[in-house]
């Protein structure tokens, strides 16, 4: 009985965690494809922005073995504004945080979508001001939740276009392409 007891209060002490935080979080790795179209002296230069890239930027270095996740609540629901309340988060090769965001720096806007079943097709909005990289990027994407998943939206991926900076490299926000896809959720932590 008293296991039972010492059971009971720990699953209340998590719940009234979950409660007093007001969301759970799950997290799934983000991924960045981006070729940003700069003006030069002699034409367009192409310039591609990877993962890596993002992670340099929001850490400030190089993370050897480092991995960027995407970390929203398990159950996003978009506010006036549209915003999911997503943040970026950079771990090291051993899963500690080095590095996240606030929903000031990184988000994503959705003010449309529909959905059936497990699939979300949305217009997204990401919206990134970190470290020298600058971005408002737009797209439609495909959101794949897996019936036994953590929560979130699921996976996906999404074709965008917009503008980007990266500090001196582009003269300013410049026309930018690519694609941004997230992987399967898992509850973070």
């Amino acid at each position: 009985m008293k296991k039972l007891l010492k059971s009971l209060v720990i699953a209340g002490v998590a719940i009234l965690g979950i409660v007093a935080n007001g969301r759970a979080d799950v997290q799934q790795t983000i991924s960045f494809t981006l070729t940003m179209y700069n003006q030069t002296d002699t034409g367009v230069r192409a310039l591609r922005i990877s993962t890596r890239d993002i992670i340099e930027n929001l850490a400030g270095t190089n993370v050897p073995g480092g991995r960027l996740l995407l970390v929203m609540p398990d159950n996003p629901s978009p506010d006036g504004n549209g915003s999911i309340g997503a943040v970026l988060r950079v771990t090291d090769s051993r899963g500690n945080i080095i590095a996240e965001t606030t929903s000031d720096s990184f988000n994503i806007y959705q003010t449309f979508s529909s959905q059936a079943g497990t699939r979300t097709i949305a217009w997204n909005q990401f919206s990134l001001s970190i470290g020298g990289v600058g971005a408002e990027l737009y797209g439609t994407a495909t959101w794949s939740k897996s019936s036994s998943g953590a929560g979130g939206q699921g996976s996906f991926r999404c074709t965008v276009s917009g503008h980007c900076g990266l500090g001196d490299a582009t003269n300013g926000e410049v026309p930018c392409t690519g694609t941004i896809s997230g992987g399967a959720t898992k509850p973070t932590g």
